[in-house]
């Protein structure tokens, strides 16, 4: 495979260039009869084997919905990994935006070699070698800037980067669930950070597999964490965040919105209620609850309404 550093593992950089990150939906239903196949096989990439297939929602077997096209790799049995195809090529935009004004400029006490160094060692492509420097310049920030300062999420957005490309892939995909939003709330979500999360993101729960095997993964760490660390400790909090996003997404909806209430509750607590890291996680717990009103079952729905009561979230809209 040539140069796989150019586009999001397993996917080459032409094949990743051509194709935007998608989330399989887990295989699991409650309908009796439904589901959803691919079909055809064209179009092999010779450099990540990868091929086009159509997507079909089903009934029966039967097509019954075109769902749309995408580059698939299978990983054995019926396990894959894929990005669903563009079109057309999108345009992607120079890299000229203005950066939104960051409070780093009035802290010249941040101004050192650490960043520098750990840029240096990424470039190298020396990812072990630069996520401790990376790790040791966000904690200097993080001290005296804001979670969401551009400057801060820049450093969030490398040290999960790091993560990833040391092969840490549940801390990976708690970091990037955690400032995905908050680059998109911040940058805007066709910046060229924001896309980087995005892909980053999808890259790691490509590695892990679907939101089952996500969920056995993070489950596992913040076991480990909370033993060593404690429910409040930064790294807990985004590991169960990320945790109750993978329940959600294998449709566990009532656990999930038990998880990130928790992970709420333990925010406010010990990071402070109006922290940008805690109100990240106040809209995982209404997207949670959204879910299980439209779709959940009836204990969904009261752990929902439960929630909603106990943490002020917006009501369900009528």
């Amino acid at each position: 495979m040539t140069d796989v550093r150019g586009g999001v593992y397993p996917f080459c950089r032409a094949c990743t260039a051509s194709s935007t990150a998608w989330r399989a939906p887990d295989a699991a239903t409650r309908l009796s009869g439904m589901g959803s196949r691919f079909y055809g096989h064209r179009d092999v990439c010779p450099d990540c084997g990868s091929s086009v297939r159509t997507l079909y929602s089903t009934f029966l077997l039967i097509p019954v919905a075109f769902r749309g096209r995408f580059r698939i790799i299978r990983t054995g049995g019926r396990s894959f990994v894929g990005r669903r195809l563009l079109d057309r090529p999108a345009a992607v935009p120079a890299y000229s935006e203005e950066p939104p004004p960051s409070e780093f400029k009035d802290h010249p006490e941040l101004v050192d070699a650490t960043y520098e160094q750990a840029e240096a060692h990424w470039a190298a492509r020396d990812s072990a070698g630069a996520l401790p420097l990376y790790e040791t310049s966000l904690a200097a920030c993080e001290k005296v800037l804001r979670a969401d300062d551009p400057a801060t999420l820049q450093v969030r957005l490398r040290v999960a980067q790091a993560l990833l490309a040391t092969g840490d892939y549940a801390s990976a995909i708690g970091w990037f669930e955690l400032i995905t939003p908050q680059l998109n709330r911040v940058f805007g979500a066709d910046h060229k950070l924001t896309r980087i999360a995005v892909e980053g993101e999808t890259g790691a729960q490509l590695m892990v597999g679907g939101p089952r095997a996500e969920m056995k993964l993070l489950s596992e760490l913040v076991e480990q964490d909370e033993q060593t660390l404690g429910r409040q400790n930064p790294k807990v909090l985004r590991t169960r965040a990320a945790l109750g996003r993978a329940t959600m997404f294998a449709d566990q909806l009532g656990a999930a919105v038990q998880v990130l209430e928790m992970t709420l509750a333990d925010s406010i607590e010990g990071l402070g209620n109006s922290h940008p890291d805690t109100e990240t996680y106040r809209s995982f717990l209404l997207e949670a609850c959204e879910a299980a009103d439209l779709r959940g079952k009836r204990k969904d729905r009261e752990l929902s309404a439960a929630a909603r009561h106990r943490r002020t979230l917006a009501p369900k809209a009528d």
